[in-house]
């Protein structure tokens, strides 16, 4: 005969079995749904730091314009057929340019002209945060009405990585909207660092200037700053290589890091180390292989949130490092014609060695902020050591 206390174990392991699941179920959506109301909060906060760039007092007719502009899309093109598909994307992404340029104004039609590539690229950050917030809900309506344990469990795994990501969106949209260089200014930044004038805008958004660098003449060429941009950088090594006879090439951009490497560590390579959907990097690599021509590079290591937050001062003091990098190339090359390339957002960068110290003054209070941040952390730690210590 079964004891007492044996079926009460039976009674509760059949319980378990037929609730657990969903007990197991609730408790993830709770946790996915209180991550998803701190994602919209992201959101929300990105959009007023949008508009906050763009008037002190946003009236109720912005706010609505932005929201609806929020839903904003691009179609890829039909790549069937590979042949072309390169003038494809470059259209559709001009294409895209232009929207957000009207739509920056339709926001403000009096807006300056200088305002308006931080504001469009602002805008991008604001976007970036919307849509990791939808498709996250997405995902948590998705799960609830099919009541999927699998949908749920994998949506938990890759949640934190995505509250990373929209968290660093945030911060992104009040750099970008204000001018602030960002980790992925580091390539315009010691490109301008061997500039001693801002030069001529080759194609749009890109400018070069001719100068010196160990007694060689060196065409040194960046986005146009200190304005957030990215320029068609691409299209500008085509034309100089074309116009100039460029024989050597030294391109500078900053790049992701693998876990336990340093943050601005600096690295060398070859090849054109130029991210994004690859239609600049395509025009820069079908130039060099028809021509021959050697490209060096230098990266300067990062992880992936770092390249789109505030510039941390372990990425800026790299450009020392960086410079002699350059400054030895050039000097063993013997290339006639020598290009460097500062590939990156200018963010806060401007087009001269005289304007980087201001690039430093613009980050002097995010550099205390993150300096106190590690302290709290650094002090955490050692509390909780100690405290450990002491229970031992």
């Amino acid at each position: 005969m079964l004891m007492q206390g044996d079926i009460w174990s039976f009674l509760f392991f059949v319980l378990l079995f037929i609730f657990g699941p969903k007990l197991y179920m609730w408790q993830m959506m709770y946790k996915l749904e209180t991550d998803m109301k701190k994602l919209e909060g992201y959101a929300k906060k990105a959009e007023s730091i949008l508009l906050k760039r763009v008037s002190a007092k946003p009236t109720k007719e912005m706010r609505d314009k932005l929201t609806h502009f929020m839903d904003f899309f691009i179609t890829e093109p039909v790549n069937l057929d590979p042949a072309g598909i390169i003038n494809k994307l470059d259209f559709v992404i001009n294409e895209s340019e232009r929207k957000f340029e009207e739509f920056a104004l339709e926001l403000d039609p009096k807006m300056k002209k200088d305002a308006i590539p931080n504001v469009m690229m602002g805008m991008k950050g604001a976007f970036g945060a919307m849509q990791i917030f939808k498709i996250v809900r997405h995902f948590i309506i998705m799960t609830k009405k099919t009541n999927n344990l699998q949908f749920a469990m994998i949506l938990q795994m890759q949640l934190p990585m995505l509250m990373k990501i929209a968290k660093a969106q945030v911060k992104a949209t009040r750099a970008l909207a204000n001018g602030i260089p960002i980790g992925d200014t580091i390539g315009p930044l010691i490109a301008a660092s061997f500039k001693t004038k801002d030069g001529t805008e080759i194609v749009k958004d890109v400018v070069m200037s001719e100068e010196k660098i160990e007694g060689k003449k060196v065409f040194v060429m960046k986005s146009k700053g200190p304005e957030s941009r990215l320029g068609q950088q691409g299209e500008g090594v085509k034309r100089v290589i074309a116009k100039h006879k460029i024989d050597y090439i030294i391109a500078i951009d900053a790049a992701a890091k693998m876990e336990g490497e340093k943050t601005g560590s600096v690295a060398e390579g070859v090849g054109v180390p130029m991210g994004g959907v690859g239609v600049q990097r395509f025009k820069i690599e079908e130039s060099i292989t028809d021509k021959k021509i050697p490209v060096d590079a230098i990266i300067i290591k990062q992880g992936f949130v770092e390249a789109s937050i505030p510039m941390k001062k372990s990425i800026f003091d790299s450009i020392g490092p960086a410079r002699d990098l350059v400054s030895k190339y050039v000097k063993k090359s013997k290339a006639k014609n020598i290009l460097l390339v500062g590939v990156g957002n200018t963010a806060g960068a401007g087009n001269t060695k005289a304007t980087v110290k201001t690039s430093a003054d613009l980050l002097s209070k995010d550099w205390a902020a993150y300096a106190k941040k590690k302290k709290e952390e650094a002090d955490k730690k050692k509390t909780w050591w100690k405290g450990g210590s002491a229970s031992k």
